[in-house]
């Protein structure tokens, strides 16, 4: 059979699989009624899901399902579905979805499909929506506040005058903890006049 999947693109499923809810979705998508408790991935692209642990036993018994590597992208996508909320669910299955008809069912490029699969789990789902992005705010002098929205989410950006303008916004990561911390601003600016 053609190698079509590298073997850091089977490390990235055995990641995702990680996951309950991908796991569940993965399991689901065998015969209807059964129960799976194994996951074998070729790298052709097809997925096994074996009854029992034993695989020499699961080829033995004939309780083995093959998945074709559509079906299981579908599930892993239904999955992300789950897991994502607002407009991130929306972008997911208007956007994604048809990336994975595309990349996975007629170009066969399952590398890629993996790779932005795994992309979305680690960026979009694990964020679950958590804090917005924080806002810093000088302590002393007035302040005027600016409301700007990202996504859904309402911000406010401080502008504190009292001698030089000031700005501080906290960029959160994928968890939605601070990584990185911009300062914007103008110091000692003066206007002669005559």
């Amino acid at each position: 059979m053609e190698k079509l999947l590298s073997e850091d693109s089977i490390a990235l499923i055995g990641y995702m699989l990680n996951n309950e809810t991908i796991r569940n979705k993965v399991y689901s998508a065998g015969e209807e009624g059964e129960t799976y408790t194994a996951i074998r991935v070729s790298d052709s692209g097809i997925v096994t899901l074996g009854k029992t642990k034993v695989w020499w036993w699961n080829r033995l018994l004939k309780c083995q399902f093959p998945l074709t590597f559509h079906q299981f992208a579908s599930a892993v996508w239904d999955a992300l579905l789950d897991l994502s909320a607002g407009g991130n669910q929306k972008a997911l299955e208007e956007g994604l979805g048809k990336e994975i008809m595309k990349r996975a069912q007629r170009e066969k490029d399952y590398n890629w499909v993996v790779k932005r699969l795994q992309e979305c789990y680690d960026h979009v789902c694990n964020n679950k929506g958590g804090a917005p992005i924080e806002v810093g705010r000088e302590k002393s002098g007035p302040s005027v506040a600016n409301v700007i929205r990202t996504q859904d989410n309402p911000v406010t950006v401080n502008v504190n005058i009292d001698g030089k303008t000031h700005r501080k916004v906290r960029i959160p990561d994928a968890t939605g903890q601070a990584f990185l911390t911009c300062e914007l601003g103008v110091t000692d600016v003066h206007v002669e006049v005559d």
